[in-house]
C-alpha cells in the first residue's frame, strides 16, 4: 500500500459520520486507497488505513513523543472492531470490543498492566439498540478476556 500525507489529499464530508472522505482529486472522482499519515512537529501523530476513500483498517494515533497512543480496528469511517489505548511506557491502557463507534465491553488496566476495571454495555444505554442484534456475534468473533 502507499503512503500519502493528509495535506496531499482533497476531503469531502461522509454525510453518515460526518467524518472526512479521502480523494486524489479536488472534484471528488478518484478515491484515495493507500494509507493516510499525518505528522506533528515532525513526529508521526496519525496513519490509517483507506479504501474507496474512506477509513478502513487499521488507524494508528500516536502521543507528541513518539509512542503508540491508541489502536483501532476501522470501517467506513468508524472504529469496528478492537479498540485499543496505550500508556507512553506502552503498556496497554484499555481495550475494548466496539460495534461502529459504540463501545460494548471494555478492560482497564493501571500503568503497571494490572486490571483495573471491566465495563460493558447494558440496555439502559442510549445505543443499545442500535447494536444489540450484533453484541454477541461481536463478544464471540472479538474475545477481550484475559
Amino acid at each position: 500500500m502507499k503512503n500519502m500525507d493528509i495535506n496531499d489529499l482533497y476531503t469531502d464530508t461522509d454525510v453518515n459520520t460526518g467524518e472526512n472522505i479521502f480523494y486524489l482529486d479536488s472534484s471528488f472522482k478518484k478515491p484515495y486507497n493507500g494509507i493516510v499519515v499525518d505528522y506533528f512537529k515532525g513526529l508521526l501523530s496519525w496513519e490509517f488505513e483507506v479504501k474507496d476513500g474512506f477509513r478502513t483498517g487499521i488507524e494508528r494515533m500516536y502521543y507528541d513523543t513518539g509512542e503508540l497512543m491508541d489502536e483501532n480496528m476501522t470501517d467506513h469511517n468508524t472504529v469496528d472492531g478492537i479498540a485499543k489505548e496505550f500508556y507512553k511506557n506502552g503498556n496497554i491502557k484499555s481495550i475494548s470490543i466496539v460495534i461502529r463507534n459504540v463501545f460494548i465491553d471494555t478492560i482497564l488496566y493501571d500503568e503497571s498492566g494490572n486490571k483495573t476495571g471491566k465495563s460493558s454495555i447494558n440496555e439502559r444505554d442510549i445505543s443499545y439498540s442500535l447494536v444489540k442484534n450484533k453484541i454477541d456475534e461481536y463478544r464471540r468473533k472479538y474475545s477481550i478476556e484475559t
